[in-house]
């Protein structure tokens, strides 16, 4: 996946990441607990996106290499299709 693709990502995290925290209760242990959840699950997101851009890489890789035969490709496809 190309790192346009990655950047845009990133910032569309960053927006909701900011757009929730607005959203927030006023109680500051409610806020506190909730801000912690909030970076813990874009932490976890943007360990996500990560896996997904390596194996969006790998599987590039593998469709141009000449060692993968057409039928391992047409496999390679029909899956992503799905």
């Amino acid at each position: 996946m190309s790192s346009k693709k990655s950047a845009s990502r990133s910032n569309e995290n960053e927006d909701f990441s900011l757009k929730l925290r607005q959203l927030l209760s006023t109680n500051k242990k409610k806020k506190r607990n909730a801000t912690k959840l909030l970076d813990e699950t874009c932490s976890h997101i943007k360990k996500l996106n990560g896996e997904v851009d390596d194996l969006s890489n790998r599987i590039s890789e593998l469709m141009a290499s000449p060692d993968t035969d057409s039928s391992s490709n047409a496999n390679i496809r029909q899956f992503l299709q799905q």
